[in-house]
């Protein structure tokens, strides 16, 4: 999980703003019983001036129960009471129509209600809190490419921010590794010895920094107050935990496709060094001499030819009528340690995936890098159904983006890419053949179905 580390420095400054009332109004808000939320809700949707009478009857209640609430609405700047009647501050509505929406049941704790936090805040702060231009269009757009465009931006801005409390860090820490990736309010006090006034203004600091919010779930005549990151951050977050790739815990079950790491390398230098004494025809008579040098297990249908046509493509033999005899390179590329001709073999120039025939957008050596990524979430996890891996994956391919935050409809998410048929099976060569033959995947069959682990050699590559 991430770690928040003390590298950044912050210009974030709550006395920038008038934050002692947005602390007041939180306390008020936290405190609320479910009658106090329906009658501020009638508030807030009601004319700028009603009748006490009237508000009283459609929520159900008596006027003498509702002018101590009333009363109580008041001292925030929300209202007066003049006689029988209420009349409702117009800028002040605004800010609590933007809290009330907190105690909504579909109320998404995400990037709107980020941007309804940013505008209490003076927006020639804004700029000097987050370093974005001045001349910025749009400050909300500059502050999501800057550190929220992409899971990768974003986790590396939560590795380097840096808070002067270490009870802030400690906090967010606490929510982003919890199993549910959320805490409840009184489970951080509680643990933290905070107050309640201390634990709304840890939680206004934290959500200016974009680390996690509060949100409201009902509970008998109450809510219970939940502290969760936002709610994009945690739908990715959910994503990856959901698509854990399961390790296969019985091993004695895997049928290997081959007996060692190197193996595809090793039975390389078998062939070659068969055809090196000798040349051997590409009939039925020279496969089986071939195979015969093959260590252990035999070969599966195809994999001497898989073999051959490897060995013609990094010009190590060549045909010579219907036979296949060393070429020169093969003495030194023998001599090589087998860590070497498998490096060798990974980054040669001429080195392609033969399997299937792929269109120019996915043979480009930065698509084929990043497609080897895809095994950095199984790097230390032992053998693993490839089936289930490749529900995980989310490298950008070819005309894809890597995950990225982006608007859909009235809300954000970070868009996962959405791979065709065609870039599925791309995926399966990149670990079926490009990295078994370089020796960083082994592959296997656990009933009945393909599986791979990371070998040592590709956890140091790749580590």
């Amino acid at each position: 999980m991430i770690e928040l580390s003390a590298v950044k420095k912050n210009k974030i400054t709550l006395s920038d703003y008038n934050y002692r009332r947005d602390i007041e109004n939180r306390l008020l808000l936290a405190s609320f019983t479910t009658l106090e939320i329906s009658l501020l809700e009638e508030i807030l949707y009601s004319p700028i001036k009603a009748q006490i009478r009237k508000i009283a009857k459609n929520i159900d209640k008596t006027e003498e129960e509702l002018l101590p609430i009333l009363e109580r609405f008041s001292k925030t700047g929300l209202l007066v009471i003049e006689g029988d009647s209420i009349v409702v501050d117009k800028e002040t509505r605004k800010y609590f129509e933007t809290e009330i929406e907190k105690f909504e049941p579909d109320f998404i704790p995400g990037m709107e209600f980020l941007q309804n936090l940013l505008k209490k805040v003076p927006i020639h702060a804004l700029p000097i809190w987050y370093s974005i231009p001045r001349t910025s269009n749009n400050i909300f757009d500059s502050l999501v490419e800057k550190y929220l465009l992409t899971p990768q931006v974003f986790q590396r801005y939560l590795m380097e921010l840096s808070f002067g409390d270490p009870v802030l860090s400690a906090m967010a820490q606490d929510v982003l590794r919890s199993s549910l990736l959320y805490l409840s309010a009184k489970e951080l006090m509680n643990k933290y010895g905070l107050s309640r006034e201390q634990f709304e203004e840890n939680m206004l600091i934290l959500e200016l920094h974009f680390v996690c919010c509060i949100g409201y779930q009902k509970v008998g005549d109450g809510w219970e107050e939940r502290v969760s990151p936002f709610q994009e951050w945690r739908d990715y977050l959910t994503f990856l935990k959901t698509t854990t790739t399961p390790v296969i815990s019985d091993t004695s079950k895997i049928q290997r496709h081959r007996p060692h790491d190197f193996s595809f390398v090793e039975d390389m230098t078998a062939v070659l060094q068969l055809v090196k004494k000798q040349s051997t025809p590409l009939n039925p008579k020279g496969y089986a001499a071939m195979a015969a040098r093959l260590q252990e297990a035999p070969p599966t249908p195809g994999y001497l030819d898989q073999i051959v046509r490897k060995l013609q493509l990094l010009k190590l033999a060549e045909l010579d009528g219907d036979k296949l005899q060393a070429s020169e390179p093969a003495a030194e590329w023998l001599e090589m340690r087998v860590e070497n001709r498998a490096l060798y073999l990974y980054r040669h120039s001429l080195n392609k995936i033969q399997s299937i025939e792929l269109p120019p957008s996915l043979t480009s050596e930065k698509v084929i890098r990043e497609a080897e990524k895809t095994v950095m979430r199984v790097l230390h996890t032992g053998w693993v159904v490839f089936e289930e891996f490749n529900k995980g994956v989310i490298v950008p391919l070819a005309d894809h983006t890597a995950a990225t935050l982006k608007k859909c409809g009235k809300g954000w998410r970070y868009a996962l890419p959405e791979y065709t048929p065609e870039e599925r099976a791309f995926i399966h060569a990149i670990i079926f053949e490009w990295l078994f033959e370089a020796g960083i995947t082994a592959l296997g069959t656990y009933n009945g179905k393909p599986c791979f682990t990371v070998t040592a050699f590709g956890q140091s590559l790749f580590g």
